[in-house]
């Protein structure tokens, strides 16, 4: 009689465990909250999606690991999902300049970066409109429910210890990283040929 009961509680506990991984997969699935392919972060784990099964879910890692989490898990777990969003991922620096710099031509520095952020071809605009032909809630904007970000800030953002900061906070169209990758480049570029318009120098750290 112990041994079954023994025996049966295991048995509970398997039936349990595969029940909870079975739910989670179908809330998964039903939630939509990833497809194949999608670039997601579940927890510590961050890759791509390799495969939705029932009982759980492969996440190839970029340096190319194989990981299989529990349905249950991901059920319960905040998902961070990267492929979600149309237009916009962020470039965020902070550009400082040499405290002998001219405080006009700082302003006259803030104008030239701010027109050449609205004018690029591979930064988003915040003028311009997306539209779609699918409803969507009116608690929600569509830029929310579609992943649009294009807010664009160019300030004299502080006094750092060395420096004067410019901040620069903008979003590129592509969401796709090696695109991304280039058009930050070519702002970074276009930025220090503005600061050596205005005759501005970049700081650098100052031991005391």
């Amino acid at each position: 009689m112990s041994t079954l009961g023994i025996g049966g509680l295991a048995f509970a506990l398997a039936a349990k465990d595969t029940l909870s991984n079975l739910f989670g997969g179908i809330t998964i699935l039903f939630d939509n909250v990833f497809r194949m392919g999608d670039w997601v972060k579940i927890g510590d784990v961050e890759g791509t999606v390799a495969e939705i099964g029932l009982r759980s879910t492969t996440i190839r890692t970029f340096d190319n690991a194989l990981i299989t989490i529990p349905n249950a898990q991901v059920s319960v777990s905040s998902v961070m999902n990267w492929n979600r969003r149309v237009v916009g991922r962020r470039i965020k620096m902070h550009v400082g300049v040499t405290y002998e710099s001219d405080m006009d031509d700082i302003r006259k520095a803030l104008v030239d970066i701010r027109e050449m952020l609205r004018s690029h071809s591979g930064i988003a605009n915040p003028k311009q409109k997306h539209a779609s032909g699918h409803r969507h809630f009116k608690l929600s904007s569509l830029e929310d429910v579609k992943g649009i970000k294009a807010t664009q800030l160019v300030y004299m953002d502080q006094y750092n210890d060395s420096s004067i900061d410019i901040l620069v906070y903008c979003f590129s169209k592509t969401v796709n990283w090696a695109e991304w990758l280039a058009v930050k480049e070519d702002v970074l570029f276009k930025i220090a040929e503005i600061l050596q318009k205005n005759n501005l120098q970049f700081a650098y750290p100052v031991s005391y």
